[in-house]
């Protein structure tokens, strides 16, 4: 991943999207148990994939004032749940899919250690709502 001026990682880590839900709407054949790698910024949350070129690919980036209610799902689960408004979206599929560009998104990632994800997300996302 492509770090910005100004922007630090903060966490990152191997990851499957296990739902993506737009508009009450399970839209499991655009994402649904895509593998990447997650990436943490003070600035936003990105997940990429590696294609057969060996060139990543950006599965969704959002920016953080665009995120809230990052928790965990499940008793033993490793589910990182968290809700996005699509209009600030980045990725390749909303020009393919118009229903990923308004509106808002659940969606759930499975990663390892999702107690400190959940906390680290949530804490970046408050931290940068304060800056703006």
């Amino acid at each position: 991943m492509q770090l910005r001026q100004g922007e630090a990682e903060l966490q990152s880590g191997k990851a499957t999207v296990k739902e993506f839900t737009v508009q009450g709407k399970d839209s499991k054949e655009m994402l649904a148990n895509l593998e990447g790698v997650l990436y943490l910024t003070n600035y936003r949350l990105v997940m990429e994939r590696e294609v057969p070129s060996g060139e990543p690919r950006v599965i969704f980036e959002f920016p953080l004032e665009a995120l809230q209610n990052a928790e965990t799902k499940g008793v033993f689960g490793k589910i990182l749940n968290c809700e996005a408004d699509l209009s600030e979206m980045h990725t390749g599929s909303k020009e393919k899919r118009p229903q990923l560009k308004k509106g808002f998104a659940k969606f759930s990632v499975k990663i390892h250690d999702v107690q400190t994800w959940a906390g680290q997300l949530s804490k970046a996302i408050k931290d940068r709502k304060e800056e703006m």
